[in-house]
């Protein structure tokens, strides 16, 4: 098969994914999200239910779609980026800066899906959140490998530090109103800015002296 018909074949999935998360979260909307019935949404996205099931094991599954969206690439991309020659902060900024993008697409639709995580206790991401994990704690194994990063870092807590500050510059950015002290503009500089203080810490830097 040649490659632009898998192309198609992939476009044509990504778009019965897209219209089934957006007419779930059309329906989350207007009747509430436990109101909401899979068979509902298969009518509304004019799939069956197989179909729905195909791309979302269960109903909140379909919150976790747009941290997904962002994901899939990452992992499709991992080797060539732990093969790329830039640093390993430069890689984990870029990272949570690509993945902060979607974010700033549809705020509407992303304060109704970030609203419903913190409802659930963030449970729907779980398995996204896992797999965003592995992801960064490749990165950081890799700074700490090549002595980028301090040798006494533990990587399950820097990884825990860098998703921190990551989620809650999300929720400054899309809850925090215009005039509050910690609004957040520009999402990706704020996400960036927030790791650069986090790779160089708060602490002065003391001169050696010979």
């Amino acid at each position: 098969m040649s490659t632009p018909e898998l192309s198609r074949r992939e476009r044509k999935k990504e778009d019965t994914r897209r219209r089934i998360f957006e007419a779930a979260v059309s329906l989350f909307r207007e009747k509430g999200f436990e109101a909401t019935t899979v068979d509902e949404i298969t009518e509304k996205a004019d799939v069956g239910r197989g179909t729905f099931f195909n791309y979302f094991p269960k109903k909140d599954s379909v919150l976790a779609f747009l941290s997904e969206e962002k994901l899939i690439v990452a992992e499709e991309n991992l080797h060539e980026l732990l093969n790329a020659p830039s640093t390993a902060r430069e890689k984990l900024i870029g990272l949570y800066c690509a993945a902060g993008a979607v974010y700033e697409q549809d705020l509407d639709l992303a304060r109704y899906v970030f609203s419903e995580w913190l409802k659930r206790g963030f449970a729907p991401t779980q398995d996204v959140e896992r797999r965003w994990q592995k992801i960064t704690l490749d990165l950081i194994q890799q700074g700490l490998s090549n002595g980028e990063l301090r040798e006494d870092v533990e990587p399950l807590r820097a990884e825990a530090i860098l998703s921190s500050v990551y989620v809650a510059a999300i929720f400054q950015f899309l809850f925090c109103p215009a005039d509050c002290a910690q609004k957040v503009v520009d999402l990706r500089d704020e996400i960036a800015a927030r790791f650069a203080v986090v790779f160089d810490g708060l602490t002065p830097r003391t001169e050696v002296r010979p």
